[in-house]
Formats: structure tokens, C-alpha cells, sequence
């Protein structure tokens, strides 16, 4: 099972973020929604399994580019030294320069899902095995030009939140579904085996500022985790047709490890200029939660002719409290304290719940060529306070539209172009109170112990995705 893991890691850059906060799903197109009965139904509604009879296999694939642009203000640095050679901070005139300004991404990401569905010849039944990646993300930024006063600065303005990043969870799916004809209600449930992996690299300083030198010494550091767990997850749906041709479905997918889930691996940390050498992996472990989602969706549909649909999503975003990174070798550790025992890391998230609501429709040429559209509010799941450009979120719009093909019997090509818009969005530098050396975090309800850089600047960011699907049916 380890060898499978690792080679669909390999293969899966991963998904962009986006949808209700960070849910990247956009397998199925315009087709992957609630009350859907083709196979991404193991995903969206298991109920959805049991609308057809007989065996399906779909095979999806997700290509998406990504731009980010993120230009920090100068007013978000800790403290700027006049005299590069006195106390601790950022020197000012080129400490300055590469402590601030913009920092840039362009990332290709592919993504598969992959499902059978099949009745087993039994009027009513839908059983079905499949693999998707609904959340997580990649954050590899441009290289910046190379400085020999502060070696780091080649990585960037946005290295104190992702040099180069991956969060993501996997999913091995099962679902079964049964429809009871004389109530024209379908009802489904599903197992889910999450593999949920974080591998990143980021600048960091043990105080969590964002100091480039103490006293003339070079005062920098890096900080690379690499951990992952397996959590359980299941998913319940219904599916009602109270009148001919319109279909209302409810499903509901819970969180990975039903809360928070802790993800063991290793951290190694160099801090300042000390010697690479040196530096032994940290055994660690790291708490992150991933959302609970409910879906709700309407369908009417008249066979070969059109099509209307409207569904939306509730993602709990707001169980990611925080992020805790600890040292598993300290017997008391805990996320808790003053500081907290056996902390690496602690970052602050504060997450809220984020909503999208889809509206789309469809037309039929003839028999064999369906062609939609469709467009969409998603939610932002990230307040101003803990925004960062290594997961970054906002609220947006996207716009698809695509087609949908009968090759030849029982073989149908599924093609969908989703852009998805996000305004600029702008965050203000935290306040500087008198004579402090760093920028307050008190005001904003952290401790010092979650202390991380201020992320304060102009956020710039696009997302173009093609869905491409293959179904056949049997």
C-alpha cells in the first residue's frame, strides 16, 4: 500500500485551491455536483451511484495553471535598523529590499479521479470504488535575484510562508447506494481511507519574526517538515425525485479522523548562520483539520433535450484553529502554554466557514453532443489576520463551459474550461506600538507564541482549470 502512495504522490502535483474556502474539486466539470449520476457521485452524493444500472468506469483528469502575485509592504516588517550593525531586525536600504516587494508564482498542477460503478445486475443497487485529491494544494514561487549580504533573500519576499510547499489529502473511496422506486428516493453511504500528507520548506526564525540579522550576524533560518497519516472518513447522501425530471440531493462528506488529524514525519530546522552539518531531522508530529462539507442541489432534466442546475456548498473551514508542529521526543508536549511545551511551530489560522452556490444549464444539439455553462460564487475562508501567500484564499467567481460527447456506444468524452477570477486583495500592515521591536500580534488575539511574519501587502491571483473525462459505460 506505502509503494501505491508513493507513486500517485509522484505523479499528483495536486490541485489549486479553490471552491468553499480551499476544496480544489473540480473533477466531473459541470457534472460533479449533488444530484449527479455519474461516478464522481463516490464523491459529491453517493446516492447518486444507484440513478443508472449497469457498470460505468471514469477516468478524469484535472490540468490547471496558477498565478500568484504577492507584493509585500515595507510597513510589515518587524523592525528595520537604521545601523545594519546594531540590535536585531531588517538593515535598512537592501535588507529592506529583499525583506519586502513582490514575489511571484506560475505553477502547472494535473490531478485524477478515477471510479467504477457497477449494479452487480441488481435493480436499484449502485456500488462504487474510486480515488480523487478534494483538498490541498501546491505553492512553488519564482527565485528571486541572488544576494550576498543575505544569502536567503534568493528565495523571495513570500519564503517566510512557502519556499516550496504541498498540503493535500488523498482519498481511496468506496460507496454503495439504493434507490426505492416507489418512493423515487435513493439513499447512499460511503467509506473513505485519507492519506493526508504536508511537505514544505520555509523561511523561519525561532521567535517567529521575520529579522534578517542580530548584531552584523546573519539571523535567518529554514524550516523543512515532512509528515503524513491515514485517517478515516465517511459520506452519507439522499437523492429525491418528487416529480418527473427534478432531482433533489443532499449529501453530507465528514472530516478526515471526524477532527483534528495528527500527521507524524520529521522537521529540520537551521537557524541563522550555523552549520548545515550539524542539523539532525526533528521527530515531530503536526495537528491540521480539514473541513466537514455538506452539499445541497437541484436538477431538472428533460433526456436529450436541457438541463438546469443550482447546488451550493457549506465547508467548516472553521475547525482549522491553528497549526501546531511539536517535538515528539518531549514527554508534555502540548499546543498549549506559555510557551507550550515541545513547540516548534504554532501558527495561527483562525479559518471561517466558506460558501459557493453554482448555477448551470444544458443544451443538446442532438443525441450525441450536450454542450453547458455554468458560473459560481465561492467563498473566502482566510481573514486578513492569518492570510499568508502559501495558503491563500479569497472570495471569487468563476465561469465554465464545455461539452459533452457520445463517441460511440456507451463512450462519452467530457471537456469543461473553468476560470476562475479573484479580485486584488490588499492587507494592511498590524501596528507598530512605541518602542516595540516587532509588529503586534496582542491586537489581533495571538499570543507570542504564535507569533509568525506579518503577511501584509497586495495579493494578485488566478486559476484556469480543463476537466477532461472519459466514460463507459456497460
Amino acid at each position: 500500500m506505502k509503494a501505491i502512495i508513493t507513486v500517485l504522490a509522484v505523479l499528483l502535483t495536486a490541485s489549486p485551491a479553490f471552491a468553499s474556502g480551499l476544496l480544489v474539486v473540480r473533477f466531473g466539470g459541470e457534472h460533479g455536483h449533488p444530484t449527479t449520476d455519474n461516478p464522481t457521485a463516490i464523491y459529491f452524493n453517493p446516492a447518486g451511484l444507484s440513478l443508472l444500472g449497469g457498470t460505468r468506469l471514469m477516468l478524469d483528469g484535472t490540468f490547471a495553471w496558477r498565478t500568484l502575485t504577492f507584493d509585500r509592504d515595507p510597513g510589515a516588517i518587524d523592525n528595520i535598523l537604521e545601523d545594519p550593525m546594531v540590535g536585531t531586525g531588517t538593515p535598512a536600504g537592501e535588507g529592506v529590499a529583499v525583506n519586502s516587494g513582490k514575489a511571484e508564482l506560475f505553477n502547472l498542477a494535473a490531478s485524477p479521479f478515477f471510479a467504477v460503478a457497477t449494479d452487480f445486475g441488481v435493480e436499484g443497487l449502485g456500488v462504487g470504488l474510486g480515488f480523487y485529491v478534494p483538498f490541498g494544494g501546491v505553492s512553488r514561487f519564482d527565485k528571486a535575484d541572488e544576494s550576498e549580504a543575505f544569502p536567503g533573500a534568493v528565495d523571495g519576499p513570500a519564503r517566510w510562508w512557502a519556499i516550496e510547499g504541498t498540503m493535500r489529502a488523498l482519498y481511496f473511496a468506496g460507496a454503495a447506494s439504493y434507490r426505492i422506486a416507489p418512493l423515487r428516493l435513493s439513499i447512499g453511504a460511503g467509506v473513505n481511507v485519507v492519506v493526508s500528507e504536508v511537505n514544505t520548506i520555509r523561511a523561519r526564525n525561532a521567535d517567529g519574526t521575520d529579522h534578517l540579522t542580530s548584531n552584523g550576524n546573519l539571523l535567518e533560518g529554514r524550516a523543512l517538515m515532512d509528515l503524513s497519516t491515514v485517517d478515516v472518513a465517511i459520506s452519507a447522501g439522499l437523492i429525491w425525485e418528487p416529480v418527473d425530471h427534478l432531482f433533489v440531493g443532499l449529501s453530507y462528506q465528514s472530516q478526515p479522523g471526524f477532527g483534528t488529524s495528527r500527521l507524524t514525519g520529521d522537521t529540520t530546522l537551521v537557524f541563522g548562520a550555523g552549520p548545515v552539518d550539524a542539523v539532525k531531522p526533528t521527530p515531530s508530529e503536526f495537528f491540521n483539520a480539514w473541513p466537514d462539507v455538506w452539499r445541497l442541489g437541484l436538477r431538472y432534466t428533460v433526456d436529450k433535450k436541457w438541463e438546469a442546475r443550482l447546488f451550493g456548498e457549506l465547508a467548516r473551514w472553521s475547525v482549522l484553529y491553528e497549526h501546531c508542529l511539536l517535538n515528539t521526543t518531549i514527554a508534555d508536549r502540548s499546543c498549549r502554554g506559555d510557551p507550550p511545551p515541545g513547540k516548534i511551530v504554532l501558527i495561527p489560522r483562525r479559518w471561517e466557514d466558506a460558501i459557493g452556490i453554482r448555477l448551470g444549464g444544458s443544451y443538446w444539439l442532438n443525441d450525441d453532443i450536450e454542450l453547458y455553462l455554468g458560473g459560481g460564487y465561492d467563498g473566502n475562508a482566510i481573514p486578513d489576520s492569518t492570510v499568508d501567500p502559501g495558503l491563500y484564499d479569497a472570495h471569487k467567481g468563476s465561469i465554465s463551459l464545455g461539452g459533452r460527447f457520445t463517441l460511440i456506444d456507451e463512450l462519452i468524452l467530457s471537456v469543461t474550461y473553468t476560470q476562475v477570477i479573484y479580485p486584488q486583495r490588499k492587507i494592511s500592515p498590524r501596528q507598530h506600538l512605541p518602542g516595540a521591536t516587532t509588529g503586534d500580534v496582542a491586537s489581533l488575539g495571538f499570543t507570542e507564541a504564535e507569533r509568525d511574519p506579518d503577511a501584509a501587502g497586495t495579493y494578485d491571483h488566478a486559476i484556469g482549470v480543463l476537466d477532461v473525462s472519459l466514460e463507459a459505460r456497460f
